[in-house]
């Protein structure tokens, strides 16, 4: 069995790029066989996709709008949105959109499925 992981958000590089994305997959294939999960930050962007893994986005921050094929789902602070494996869509942030995400199975998402080492915090 595994040691549980404490991630702390002021350990992660959370500015986007000039794209104006950024992934923290913390819980990734290094971590676990099973689910990926970490932070996410879109700012001004549109990213067409076809998720290869069921996912579920929290909205922390900000507004976020899923496009899927001719229905719009609008996402505040404290939604939660589920996806479906193979939905083809478009995530768009028109602002700052800080999001939790986890995905099942870690090995289908680019970003879980690295073996990316995060530091983490030692329990109290």
């Amino acid at each position: 069995m595994s040691d549980v992981k404490l991630f702390r958000m002021a350990d992660l590089n959370l500015k986007p790029n000039d794209d104006g994305i950024i992934t923290a997959p913390v819980v990734n294939r290094r971590y676990s066989t099973g689910m990926g999960a970490g932070i996410g930050v879109f700012e001004k962007c549109a990213i067409e996709w076809t998720v290869t893994y069921d996912e579920v986005l929290f909205i922390k921050e900000g507004r976020f709008t899923l496009q899927v094929g001719d229905k719009t789902y609008r996402a505040g602070p404290g939604d939660i949105l589920w996806i479906p494996k193979d939905t083809p869509l478009v995530y768009e942030a028109k602002g700052k959109v800080v999001f939790f995400y986890s995905v099942w199975p870690v090995d289908k998402s680019p970003s879980t499925s690295q073996t990316t080492e995060y530091p983490t915090a030692p329990p109290e």
